[in-house]
């Protein structure tokens, strides 16, 4: 227990650690190690959420739903998408010589995308499996089809999955799941 000496009269007294801010559980270690897992784990734990783990499996789920699901998140999501189609716009001569994002699949899902803008903007709460998905689709620069070239309507199938994501119940242990 930390010693305080008082220094009117010279005499030691005992603070408990209850007065002591973050003492008692060596809470504000246990954040700093806790986010600092969920930053090296990021990738695994999108990818978990993505494929439908639930947020309260764990404390570094948790965080890294609580992060997919801000406010700011969602507003650099938008703004990702929102260039894509920018971009998908662009007439071939003015844009740089190599593409990054595969532009007819852009311009095919160009309506889904758009919708889920929207719905990003939208002041309803996001799951995190939907925003989970839809970082995969912005991130995945080896298998996200708005990347590389893939079958028509892919991208649009993956936007639509997120969006439908973001606000899906995941089914009860005593439910299942219905097609949509």
């Amino acid at each position: 227990m930390p010693d305080t000496v008082d220094p009117h009269r010279a005499k030691r007294y005992s603070t408990p650690p209850e007065s002591i801010p973050d003492c008692g559980s060596d809470r504000r270690a246990n954040s700093l190690r806790l986010r600092l897992r969920t930053s090296v784990h990021r990738a695994r734990l999108t990818r978990a959420l993505a494929e439908g783990v639930e947020p309260g499996a764990s404390d570094e789920l948790a965080l890294r739903a609580r992060q997919l699901t801000s406010e700011r998140n969602r507003r650099a999501l938008a703004g990702a998408l929102r260039r894509s189609i920018a971009d998908a716009h662009l007439p071939a001569r003015t844009r740089a010589r190599v593409s990054i994002i595969d532009r007819r699949g852009v311009l095919n899902a160009e309506g889904s995308i758009a919708t889920i803008i929207e719905r990003l903007r939208s002041p309803r709460p996001v799951r995190a499996k939907g925003m989970a998905m839809l970082e995969r689709i912005l991130t995945n620069a080896d298998g996200s089809p708005l990347y590389n070239r893939s079958e028509p309507g892919a991208l649009r199938q993956m936007i639509r999955d997120a969006t439908a994501a973001l606000d899906r119940q995941p089914a009860g242990p005593h439910e299942f799941a219905l097609p949509v």
